[in-house]
């Protein structure tokens, strides 16, 4: 098991080392916090930057380096699902819990990129081991490290307070152990909340950034009741977990509803369905993102392990593996196959299309600055300029974001400012189609053009460039 997931891993380093594939948006935003490691940024709690600050030390500040800390907690992740798996049922479904997740279809795709995700899912799987083990042993010591691994899940991702929610409702429905619902479980919830304190601190000095932008994302203000969006995410599902295991979990966890199978193992149950139960219910309410039910994946993973196991089932975990692990190395070698083949894949079936272009368009945009060494970098899109940041050369961190409305709706909009100005020039970029309304507020426009940048052969990036001057204001 431990070579098998060590060779994964591996394959995937060697992936990152040699793609051609570029930072999207966000990750290279997130690189961006990594140069000034705080306790807080407007969108996540910071472990992310702080991962990517450490790798970038170590490594230099490549794209491999960057993405370096997903695969690496991805692969801890199932190394711990593995000492869970052995500690329930045996070493059987320890093996199998790991394999299981190191192939499953969205730890595949989120190990190749940075995102808050691998990290909040490795310690998510860290504090579940060491919740299972508080309960066995006498003594504070395992809630204490449970608490510890929660505190670290919140400061890479809130979404880990669905699993002091888990615990809570874990304990409430076992009466054997409900007095540790008020004994134990506070000391957990302290000691994660005590590591919490500084990124609450952070908040408050900067008028909840976070905290806002985490309600903003459930977008609860807008027309409820979408059983669309329901069904959308609900079969999603069957894609982030895979079809089979999806199945398999659904039977797991009917059989732990009916009080089948050991105690210990229908424990799991309540670290799967409540994070399930709220994605579905802010799903059908707004609209939510297929990742946004992840951590219930953790345990999930073990209870089918199990499952699967108990009923002798390993051929089909087995041919479920090696379809999953079939289609991670489609996603990692075949388009680059199908390229050196003599095709170019049309940019719908390219499944790295997203993140394709940005350092041609960093190349674009740097001839640019060469030819108006005086002139800063103004930008109207998050996403264009974090990669910009990273892909102009030098590092353009002395871009500025285009914010009308002077409220800070990002990272960029909170950190840099844009003051009327009769002599400051600017290189403008901007997507829209037609920025009149931006080239109205400057007294100076030349046009430079556009910037196309391919992304497939049957589609491009398309960006306008401007040299402005003059900066009239807002209003």
């Amino acid at each position: 098991m431990l070579a098998l997931v060590g060779l994964l891993t591996a394959l995937r380093l060697a992936w990152l080392a040699t793609s051609p594939i570029d930072l999207y948006g966000d990750e290279a935003q997130y690189w961006i916090w990594a140069q000034d490691p705080a306790f807080g940024y407007y969108s996540k709690p910071p472990l992310v930057a702080w991962a990517i600050h450490l790798s970038t030390a170590l490594f230099g500040p490549s794209e491999f380096a960057i993405k370096l800390p997903s695969a690496l907690f991805h692969g801890g992740t199932a190394l711990v699902l593995a000492a869970i798996g052995r500690d329930l049922s045996g070493p059987r479904v320890g093996f199998w819990a790991a394999v299981l997740w190191a192939v499953t279809p969205a730890v595949q795709i989120s190990a190749l990129i940075i995102s808050t995700d691998p990290p909040m899912l490795f310690f998510w799987a860290l504090a579940l081991h060491a919740f299972l083990r508080a309960l066995r042993v006498e003594g504070m010591g395992w809630w204490v490290a449970a608490g510890l691994w929660a505190g670290l899940g919140l400061l890479s991702k809130y979404a880990m307070v669905y699993f002091l929610l888990s615990a809570a409702l874990c304990l409430a429905a076992s009466p054997g152990l409900r007095p540790l619902l008020w004994r134990r479980l506070p000391v957990t919830a302290g000691v994660a909340l005590l590591l919490l304190l500084p990124n609450i601190l952070w908040n408050l000095g900067n008028g909840l950034a976070t905290f806002r932008h985490t309600g903003d994302n459930a977008n609860l203000g807008g027309r409820l009741f979408n059983p669309d969006e329901l069904l959308e995410f609900a079969g999603a599902q069957f894609a982030v977990f895979g079809p089979v295991t999806m199945l398999l979990l659904l039977l797991a966890l009917h059989a732990a509803w009916r009080g089948q199978g050991q105690p210990a193992v229908r424990r799991l149950a309540f670290f799967v369905w409540p994070t399930l139960a709220v994605a579905l219910a802010i799903a059908f309410l707004s609209r939510a993102h297929a990742n946004w039910a992840a951590p219930a994946y953790v345990a999930a993973t073990v209870l089918v392990a199990d499952w699967a196991v108990a009923r002798g089932w390993r051929r089909l975990l087995g041919w479920t593996v090696a379809a999953h692990a079939f289609a991670g190395l489609l996603l990692m070698a075949g388009p680059p196959l199908v390229r050196q083949a003599g095709y170019e894949l049309p940019a719908r079936y390219d499944p790295w299309r997203r993140v394709r272009g940005w350092s041609d368009l960093g190349r674009q945009v740097t001839e640019l600055r060469r030819q108006h060494p005086q002139a800063g970098l103004l930008v109207d899109s998050r996403l264009t300029l974090a990669s910009l940041v990273y892909y102009v050369r030098p590092f353009a961190f002395d871009v500025v974001k285009w914010n009308p409305d002077g409220v800070a709706n990002d990272h960029f909009e909170m950190t840099t400012r844009l003051d009327p100005d009769p002599v400051r020039e600017f290189v403008l970029l901007s997507g829209r189609e037609d920025p009149a309304e931006i080239l109205a507020r400057f007294e100076r426009v030349v046009p430079l053009g556009p910037v196309v940048v391919p992304i497939g052969p049957d589609r491009d990036r398309r960006h306008h460039a401007f040299l402005v001057g003059g900066f009239r204001g807002y209003r």
